[in-house]
């Protein structure tokens, strides 16, 4: 009954946190959209825009996940309603915007600290690291796949920007706003709801023993031994359980540095595998609709992708 009464307590929490930002996104972009402010803003989106080959809602996009991302990505869902953002430019300025969250929370939060003490100096760091590098994977393809096979827009062409819109701050555009993003939160907030609901049952009859089992396999594919498993199910419960195995193998002498660095990166995949069908799924079908399953499933690949090719180079370097 505890570990029930624990579980719905998160699920409320999240449900609670995650209702206001997606709210505060919407209503934030509407808002914005109603004061004219993007032809203010070009000094800071231009140049994103330019080496990204992102449109400039894009990546004033990206500056806002900076600062949260699931208030960065309803506000692109809502640009995308609006037509401000092309369909091809969705799934790019999703995984360009993992970068920031990845290393605020592997570089100033708790990840790094944690890893340090569990795993050593070494391995803590280098496991970091290659955290870090497998999202600059995922920012890198968005990069070339928009500059090679999408482009901007508007063109690569520079034309004479049109004079700024007088901007408009009074209290009839925030009326404005909130009036224009009210018919997208009744239908964004319940399903948000509902299909989080249904992702947190699943996972508390077993998700979890589930995935692990599915990553088994893989095991044997990249050399490393069978006790890996345990810190793998351990790191899909939550990454410092991981961790701690690990270093416990790492002590024993059952793993070594390569096969600790593959154990852990393997983990979290489990543990991103989990994200999606906890968060990132009943988030991106409630944003984006029938288009919210091709932004799922394209997000969930390149993560997995990327986390591959740094399996491979810790193969080839270690």
């Amino acid at each position: 009954m505890v570990e029930v009464a624990l579980s719905l307590g998160m699920v409320v929490s999240y449900l609670l946190r995650a209702t206001v930002l997606i709210t505060i996104g919407i209503l934030i972009a509407s808002i914005i959209t109603e004061t004219g402010i993007f032809s203010r803003l070009g000094f800071l989106s231009r140049p994103i825009s330019r080496l990204s080959a992102l449109s400039e809602p894009c990546s004033f996009v990206l500056l806002t996940m900076v600062a949260n991302a699931t208030a960065g990505k309803s506000m692109l869902a809502q640009f995308f309603r609006e037509g401000k953002v092309r369909k091809e430019e969705v799934v790019p300025t999703l995984l360009m915007g993992t970068f920031p969250t990845v290393l605020g929370e592997s570089l100033f939060r708790v990840q790094l600290p944690t890893a340090v003490v569990l795993l050593g100096p070494v391995v803590g760091v280098t496991y970091t690291l290659l955290n870090l590098l497998s999202t600059l994977i995922q920012v890198a393809g968005a990069m070339i796949y928009m500059r090679l096979f999408v482009g901007r827009g508007d063109g690569d062409t520079q034309v004479q920007s049109p004079e700024p819109t007088p901007l408009r701050l009074d209290r009839a555009t925030f009326k404005e706003g909130v009036a224009k993003a009210l018919p997208s939160l009744r239908r964004i907030v319940p399903v948000a709801v509902v299909a989080t609901l249904v992702f947190f049952a699943l996972y508390a009859v077993g998700a979890v023993t589930a995935v692990a089992a599915i990553f088994g396999p893989v095991l044997g594919l990249v050399g490393v031994p069978g006790e890996s498993i345990a810190a793998i199910v351990a790191h899909a419960a939550h990454f410092s359980a991981g961790y701690a195995v690990v270093g416990s193998l790492l002590a024993e002498g059952t793993l070594d540095i390569e096969e600790a660095l593959v154990t852990l990166v393997i983990g979290s995949m489990a543990v991103i595998t989990l994200i999606y069908l906890k968060y990132s799924a009943p988030l991106y079908l409630s944003l984006f609709g029938r288009e919210g399953v091709k932004v799922t499933i394209k997000t969930y690949g390149a993560s997995m992708a990327a986390k591959v090719i740094t399996i491979v180079l810790i193969l080839l370097i270690f």
